[in-house]
């Protein structure tokens, strides 16, 4: 029987749209080949200003539920509007809102929010550390980092400052200086949350095993140094796992996050993953559409779209497809937030055009990340410009990231190019990591190989 998925799923992105980061604090970047952020824990608490003596901030309004703690800073911003701790309190419950409900909406807001404050008070630190949080979480990472620049000059060990100045540098494709920044903050303040910071770092430098070794050690230090954050420690394992092909501490982070937080998105989706490649479809379809129910991202969207379209469910799988293409005509920050992975799946989906090249081009300007090289090669591919390609995947892999869809990109590539040897031998690589490759990405390449 064909599943229909339910047309509000696409007017839900006339409001949601932001990644499915579910736990609040400084963010990190989820380690996808074409990038979206999530965040991850630091020292002093998600969504509070550590070390603002005397004020509520971080205390009494941030300690309630979050519906309780966005009516608590809206009366108090209501009663006194030029309140500027307020305004910021505020600005931080409707960005833990974004994360979790992905409301662009709430960002909106969180953004407006902080500026009225900034504008009151221009030079309080903790103002414009917030305000770097959620920039990062919007995806303005060259934004975030000077944000972070301008509390250190005045606070040199602040620790959030440091964690966001790292991890933009990170995006921005310089991890040299994301691990100096990552040094200082182990002086201050070491813990979990720079372990799984330094297991990313790892990763985007090749060192797919100490990723796993230092996600692992921080999950493991986690219950006593950050309990409200321990799902995120799990999900970490699982997704460093599933990017090594190891399916099985995949399944095992994965499941460890959702005892957590049954509701956390990015598991159920890792989770289904994982299930796609060990042959069970009816499994990640179910997590998936309890996953878009949450936080109907573009990414998982197509995911669950894919996954219907092999069962012959073309109908719902275009409803699904045409959902993500929505996401782009939603304004400026969806466009932002989403921009690689509707590139990504405009690639995937016969959507390559030189419109397309432009706008990775564009991306990969922004951030000039192994991803985003890795991204405009895969682009040059469709449209059959070869030699160009295999320069632009050249310098994807040059960055020293050893990620499954990069190989199965560059492997593409050769074999167009005629490098039966190379390509072949690239894409059994990346086939060899099971859940690192999503079912569309392996089902080309065998076929590739097949060919």
């Amino acid at each position: 029987m064909t599943r229909r998925i339910p047309r509000s799923v696409a007017f839900l992105f006339t409001a949601l749209v932001v990644a499915a980061a579910s736990y609040a604090a400084a963010p990190l970047l989820q380690p996808d080949a074409f990038g979206s952020a999530r965040p991850v824990p630091v020292p002093g608490a998600a969504g509070s200003l550590p070390g603002d003596a005397g004020s509520e901030l971080g205390s009494v309004g941030d300690r309630l539920p979050l519906p309780a703690r966005l009516s608590f800073w809206a009366a108090r911003v209501e009663a006194a509007p030029t309140d500027f701790l307020s305004l910021v309190g505020l600005a931080l419950a409707h960005a833990e809102r974004a994360r979790l409900t992905a409301d662009v909406g709430a960002y909106e807001q969180a953004l407006a929010l902080v500026d009225r404050s900034i504008s009151l008070v221009p030079a309080y630190p903790p103002t414009i550390r917030a305000r770097a949080a959620i920039r990062f979480a919007t995806h303005d990472f060259a934004g975030a980092e000077a944000d972070a620049r301008a509390v250190l000059e005045s606070a040199p060990d602040d620790p959030s400052a440091l964690a966001v100045l790292g991890d933009a540098a990170l995006e921005l494709g310089r991890p040299d200086d994301a691990a100096a920044a990552y040094a200082r903050l182990e002086v201050v303040a070491p813990g979990p949350w720079l372990d799984v910071r330094r297991a990313r770092l790892a990763y985007a430098t090749g060192d797919r095993s100490g990723a796993i070794q230092l996600a692992t050690r921080a999950r493991a230090i986690a219950p006593d140094a950050d309990p409200e954050n321990l799902g995120f420690y799990h999900y970490a394992v699982g997704e460093f796992g599933r990017l090594a092909g190891d399916a099985r501490m995949a399944r095992i982070g994965f499941e460890a996050a959702l005892s957590v937080r049954p509701d956390d998105p990015a598991a159920l989706v890792g989770l289904a993953r994982v299930a796609a490649s060990e042959g069970s479809p009816e499994e990640a379809i179910a997590a998936l559409e309890r996953a878009t129910a949450i936080a109907p991202q573009p990414e998982s969207l197509a995911l669950l779209g894919d996954l219907l379209a092999a069962r012959d469910e073309a109908e719902a799988a275009a409803d699904l497809y045409e959902t993500v293409r929505l996401t782009g005509e939603l304004g400026r920050l969806a466009g932002a937030l989403y921009d690689r992975q509707l590139l990504g799946f405009e690639l995937d989906h016969g959507g390559a055009s030189e419109a397309i090249l432009a706008q990775a081009r564009a991306s990969l300007e922004a951030r000039p990340d192994a991803a985003g090289h890795d991204l405009v090669a895969w682009a040059l591919r469709r449209l059959g410009r070869l030699d160009e390609a295999a320069a632009m995947s050249d310098r994807a892999r040059a960055t020293g990231i050893d990620d499954a869809r990069v190989a199965f990109h560059a492997g593409a590539i050769a074999l167009a190019r005629g490098d039966a040897r190379g390509g072949e031998a690239l894409l059994r690589e990346a086939l060899a990591r099971g859940p690192a490759l999503d079912p569309v990405e392996r089902a080309e390449a065998e076929q590739l190989l097949r060919g």
